[in-house]
């Protein structure tokens, strides 16, 4: 799985967008997640997919809402046909300017997570159908631009986020939790970006250390601790996914791909890879 962060921007003076978008089968890499700097509510207006987020797998179709925080890596994949969505993105500052009510407040079903929380929300609960009609209504002014459109797409949105905040409430937590979830990933970015770019090369654990300026035994703890997962684990997912790519879509040896995915020798692929998939690449089943 690489973890790539997308650089959204948006209008300082209106950090706020919805619009529609459409996502092929082509198109999918559930291999690799991003996440950004954005809060965001989709709406899957047709289609099957999957999205992954908190090591959770979320079905969803037409009707559902999916939501993500600023700092949640996530992926999808389109089962079949398209995957038609309307995706309504903003920052806590779309939020804040002109309140006196705190942002944290309307900010919490995307920072409190209690155990019941759930990043999807079933097209068959009512919560679902309000919300995806006031997403329609902003969409509505979005688009139109008339005159108070903004005042209109403000009270829209958060009246979306009162309900999220009815359905999902946890005071057990505080938003210095997503601030230091954030300053995290932010500390990592340069990180991923090297051993996205790097992985089929030697990299070590102390090359990335060395770029997120800590010690390697404080590297390690923290790499873990942020992405869930040991940073030879990262590479070598990296580097089993292109094997996996390359091993469909080229006729190259499996002594070749490997090599090209950055495995300095035979028996260590062989190990990575079933420690993967379960078994040795398909081309190797079929020839023994």
């Amino acid at each position: 799985m690489k973890i790539i962060k997308s650089d959204i921007r948006l209008d300082s003076a209106c950090p706020f967008q919805i619009e529609r978008q459409i996502l092929y089968q082509t198109d999918n890499r559930p291999d690799c997640f991003h996440w950004h700097s954005c809060f965001e509510i989709t709406l899957i207006l047709h289609g099957r997919g999957v999205y992954y987020v908190n090591e959770q797998t979320y079905e969803v179709t037409d009707g559902d809402i999916i939501l993500f925080n600023n700092v949640e890596p996530h992926g999808w994949e389109v089962l079949s046909g398209t995957l038609d969505l309307l995706v309504m993105i903003f920052q806590t500052e779309f939020i804040a300017a002109g309140f006196a009510v705190m942002d944290y407040d309307y900010l919490k079903p995307f920072i409190e997570r209690g155990s019941n929380f759930k990043n999807r929300l079933d097209s068959d609960s009512p919560l679902t159908g309000e919300i995806a009609s006031l997403m329609r209504s902003v969409e509505e002014e979005f688009t139109q631009k008339t005159t108070g459109h903004l005042l209109m797409i403000k009270a829209d949105v958060l009246k979306i986020l009162t309900l999220l905040i009815r359905h999902s409430q946890d005071s057990t937590k505080s938003a210095a939790l997503l601030q230091e979830k954030k300053v995290k990933m932010m500390r990592l970015a340069s990180v991923f970006d090297f051993i996205n770019s790097h992985f089929t090369e030697r990299i070590t654990l102390a090359d990335a250390a060395a770029i997120a300026f800590m010690s390697p035994n404080y590297f390690s703890a923290y790499f873990h601790k942020v992405t869930g997962r040991h940073f030879n684990e990262y590479v070598n997912s990296l580097r089993v996914a292109m094997a996996d790519r390359l091993l469909a879509e080229t006729d190259g040896s499996v002594l070749e791909v490997a090599s090209r995915c950055g495995f300095r020798n035979m028996s260590n692929f062989y190990r990575i890879y079933k420690k993967a998939h379960g078994d040795v690449p398909p081309r190797e089943r079929s020839a023994q």
